[in-house]
């Protein structure tokens, strides 16, 4: 199999267990409902090896319900599998929370750096299958969280296509009446955009489209394209 077809099978199989994952997520974040007195007995019991900013477990035992992802029951105590199927590593959701805020703030922090990081921690010696673990987690963690994200804007009926222009903040040339002149008045910047042009050729073994109200999809953009 090429890198490709492993991309796309592995894509496949988070995506059709993601909406379950989306509600262990929020029931593990809401104590409240981690704790149901009507839930199955497991079914069968797994053992992986748990990655923390403090703590390293090489062997942890997982229950896991009939018919259940393994990646649900890993959520359920907190942790994500580094693979869809049958993970063997997990990451603790506040490790990968943290290396999360991190981005925000120091967006050049790579995760191979935090991957050294933990390693350093843990006394482990580090070596690349680590960072592509850690990685496979943090962009699924990344897609649980734009699920919720999206589920709030549904709930907000925020979720149409006009709601920007309608409900969202107005462009910076908008003026108020009898609103003081800023000086400067406006700012521009020019680019000639050759950093978004390195990247058209910069590799295809991943097909996956990032969704965002920032980017628009490429197939809108080139509608008026003929129109000049």
């Amino acid at each position: 199999r090429s890198r490709t077809q492993r991309h796309q099978r592995a894509h496949a199989a988070w995506q059709e267990q993601l909406p379950a994952l989306v509600d262990d997520y929020l029931a593990w974040k809401h104590s409240h409902l981690r704790e149901n007195p009507n839930d199955p007995a497991p079914h069968s019991i797994f053992h992986v090896t748990t990655v923390g900013i403090s703590e390293y477990t090489p062997s942890i035992a997982i229950q896991q319900h009939v018919d259940e992802p393994a990646n649900s029951s890993l959520l359920r105590i907190g942790l994500l599998g580094c693979s869809p199927l049958q993970p063997t590593v997990t990451i603790r959701l506040q490790c990968l929370e943290l290396y999360r805020q991190i981005r925000r703030f120091q967006s050049s922090f790579s995760i191979q750096a935090f991957t050294k990081v933990l390693c350093t921690l843990h006394n482990v010696t580090y070596f690349q299958q680590l960072r592509e673990q850690f990685s496979i987690a943090f962009d699924v963690y990344l897609n649980i969280l734009r699920c919720v994200c999206l589920r709030i804007d549904q709930s907000l009926d925020r979720d149409h296509e006009n709601w920007p222009m309608s409900g969202a903040c107005p462009c910076c040339t908008f003026e108020q009446p009898n609103e003081p002149i800023l000086i400067p008045r406006c700012l521009h910047c020019m680019d000639g955009n050759f950093s978004a042009k390195r990247l058209d050729g910069s590799g295809t073994s991943d097909p996956r489209i990032f969704r965002s109200r920032y980017f628009i999809p490429q197939a809108d953009v080139e509608h008026f394209k003929d129109d000049m």
